[in-house]
């Protein structure tokens, strides 16, 4: 999941799609679906407008992501720092900084393995929810033990019984989530890995 540093990026790496589509010679379009693939996917970091449509875009973190996470076979123009319309050499050379500077952070906490992608983590949130759900439905399975501690050993019995569910359920759930945790930190770190071996 893409952070900006310092909850926002510098204004002068927020381009609209526009400015992106000119800068990569290809269409609004293609640049939109980029946009909304890597948002939803991958937490690319965007401004909306008042209507909730994407206003701006932090053009460091697009290029990275869609270096990392595009479809070959869709390939849009080859990616650079240029920015729309400046005033003098220092404010390109100053944006350039900027935009190399934020490049690096980036690549530096996937190296750390401090970013993970947004739909890893929701696929882990959605099997850790389908395990909760599995234990809700056992406490319906165990209607018949609950009901025949009841009729040998009264409101004692229930409580033994509910005891030795909640345990039952409790080691269940801790083994299934600790399962997901180990199956997240795995995926982040062939990411890293990966991701080292295209630097050397």
């Amino acid at each position: 999941m893409l952070t900006p540093s310092a909850n926002e990026p510098n204004a002068a790496l927020m381009l609209s799609i526009s400015q992106i589509a000119d800068r990569d010679q290809v269409s609004k379009p293609t640049v939109s679906l980029h946009v909304k693939r890597l948002v939803d996917r991958h937490g690319l970091f965007v401004e909306r407008d008042g209507q909730g449509r994407v206003a701006r875009v932090n053009v460091a973190q697009y290029d990275v992501l869609r270096n990392r996470f595009a479809d070959p076979s869709k390939a849009q123009a080859p990616v650079a720092p240029a920015s729309p319309q400046v005033d003098s050499y220092d404010e390109a050379l100053r944006r350039k900084t900027l935009y190399e500077a934020e490049r690096r952070r980036m690549e530096l906490e996937q190296l750390k393995g401090r970013l993970i992608p947004v739909d890893a983590l929701a696929d882990a949130l959605d099997r850790a929810a389908e395990v909760a759900k599995e234990a809700l439905a056992a406490f319906e399975d165990a209607a018949d033990d609950i009901a025949a501690a009841v009729s040998r050993d009264g409101v004692r019995g229930v409580r033994t019984e509910l005891k030795r569910l909640r345990h039952e359920l409790t080691t269940r759930q801790m083994d299934a989530f600790a399962g997901e945790a180990r199956r997240l930190r795995a995926e982040i770190r062939d990411d890293v890995n990966e991701l080292s071996d295209t630097r050397q």
